[in-house]
């Protein structure tokens, strides 16, 4: 995917000097000193995480409290012993899903337009995903209300701030709406918060709001760095055992060393300046994405890595992908995003940081002129 979490056939192998619009890149500026300074903090705390034995499944309590303030950024105030250590968000997610999942036969719902990670996922346990019915606020009550009565699932997954890949966030409004489903239909709820780790101008998670039946994800991987890989839950009291024990029974536990350099990270202040330059710079990408691209239809937020894009009727989204390819562009067809039902035309771009607003910008304006081409069919003969 364009997290680089999955790689689906349909994706074209890059040429050299492709604008990679596909794979995310984090901001790197100072990101190298404040990870040095961060491991060498943690190599000198060895004598104090007991390295002659296997440390707790659900981390260490130093490493969960400071995962538990930075959970603290979105509204939420965790308590460390409701906090699980993990290695990356991808692994929480799949944690939740074994240790959660009603049975092998039970469907697992999601936003109809999904995040890439939970559709490999599922592939992989052989659990079914059933697409739920989105608009610009997020799940549609009524069509929630319809896919639980058909599948019987107690299962949700969600991503109510800044959605993967749309972009959108729910109102508070309708996260007490879904909260009120999902406590009426006694529903479990795995809320993934990672696209914008420690952003505060934000509303309240649905843990928030349900902390009995929810479990909470977050972590560092997107908006400090993809290669350090730790990730947070914040679980339902009723949950938590089943969670460490999965985790446990998956991996005995997970390392501590990066677990406390992120700890460092947090406790210094340190994860906020890095996240807060990243979210800066996306919302500069941002503005000027949008008005390369006017009036073509595209939707997303300041501080997604992503931007969702409508085609014109003409196009399929594999088709684009295709074409893109051939003038030197990476893109995700909507294909990759798709929980269930057919894909509609659109893709997904990512906005990386890392890479240089003029040369995004150039890459944009090729797309654009893309978007008016029209296939030529191939006789088949």
């Amino acid at each position: 995917s364009g997290d680089g979490e999955t790689s689906p056939s349909f994706l074209p192998v890059l040429k050299p000097g492709t604008m990679d619009f596909a794979l995310f890149s984090s901001n790197n500026q100072g990101l190298v000193d404040a990870l040095y300074t961060a491991f060498s903090e943690a190599v000198g705390s060895v004598s104090h995480l007991s390295m002659n034995r296997y440390p707790p499944a659900a981390g260490f309590p130093t490493h969960r409290t400071a995962g538990a303030t930075w959970i603290g950024r979105s509204g939420y105030e965790a308590v460390p012993d409701n906090v699980i250590v993990c290695n990356g968000a991808q692994q929480a997610i799949m944690t939740i899903l074994l240790a959660l999942g009603d049975n092998e036969n039970s469907e697992i719902l999601c936003e109809q337009l999904s995040y890439s990670g939970i559709k490999a996922l599922a592939s992989m346990l052989g659990r079914k995903l059933r697409g739920v019915e989105i608009d610009s606020d997020g799940f549609v009550p009524g069509a929630l209300e319809a896919a639980l009565d058909e599948s019987g699932s107690r299962l949700l997954y969600m991503q109510p701030t800044v959605h993967n890949p749309t972009g959108a966030v729910m109102p508070l409004a309708r996260r007490r709406e879904i909260a009120e489903i999902a406590r009426r239909r006694n529903v479990i709820i795995i809320e993934d918060d990672t696209a914008i780790g420690g952003l505060r101008d934000r509303p309240v998670p649905i843990i928030s709001l349900l902390p009995e039946q929810t479990a909470y994800i977050t972590g560092l991987d997107k908006c400090i760095s993809p290669a350090l890989r730790v990730a947070y839950i914040a679980s339902a009291r009723q949950y938590y055992d089943r969670i460490v024990n999965t985790m446990h029974a998956m991996t005995l536990a997970n390392p501590p060393i990066q677990a406390e350099a992120a700890a460092h990270l947090i406790n210094s202040g340190e994860a906020d300046r890095l996240a807060n330059a990243q979210y800066e710079k996306l919302a500069a990408i941002h503005k000027a994405v949008s008005e390369r691209l006017g009036n073509i239809p595209h939707h997303s937020h300041p501080a997604a890595f992503f931007l969702w894009i409508e085609l014109p009727d003409h196009w399929t989204a594999r088709e684009f992908c295709n074409f893109a390819s051939q003038v030197g562009i990476s893109v995700v067809p909507a294909d990759n995003h798709t929980a269930s039902g057919t894909p509609p035309a659109a893709i997904r771009i990512t906005l990386s940081p890392t890479q240089r607003i003029d040369a995004i910008v150039d890459g944009i304006d090729k797309l654009v002129r893309l978007f008016s081409e029209r296939v030529t069919p191939t006789l088949m003969v």
